[in-house]
């Protein structure tokens, strides 16, 4: 167990992170690559509470960010957000940005498959996952 420092400025400078197709592209490689289980390792010290922000960014910039994606990339960004919502400092809650990734995902007609939604309970114990609040 590890205990970080909180910034108050990490949610903001995380926001402009939102948008960076190289933080994105990290953040799908962790998925992509099946890093996601050894995940505290690749994520130490000032750069996990700056990610960690990205967790906080307003629903509606996620959807517009998801507008640039593909469906596997935002799948692979559903992963690694269900799993990192497990680390000190990164939980969401109703904040998560799995519900406007999977939103995103349904407006395009695509659905959630089963063994994804199986692993989303597996991996994580955050209710609202992967719909929101109803």
């Amino acid at each position: 167990m590890s205990i970080g420092s909180w910034d108050p400025q990490a949610s903001t400078s995380a926001e402009a992170l939102a948008l960076s197709a190289a933080i994105l592209q990290r953040c799908i490689g962790y998925s992509r690559d099946e890093q996601l289980t050894s995940l505290p390792e690749h994520l130490d010290g000032d750069d996990s509470q700056v990610l960690a922000g990205l967790m906080k960014i307003d629903h509606a910039q996620w959807s517009k960010t998801c507008e640039e994606l593909s469906d596997d990339e935002i799948i692979h960004l559903i992963r690694f957000f269900a799993v990192a919502e497990n680390l000190p400092g990164w939980e969401a809650g109703a904040d998560s940005p799995v519900i406007p990734l999977a939103k995103a995902l349904r407006k395009r007609g695509q659905r959630l498959d089963k063994s994804l939604l199986l692993w989303l309970r597996e991996v994580n114990v955050n209710r609202y996952l992967p719909y929101g609040p109803l």
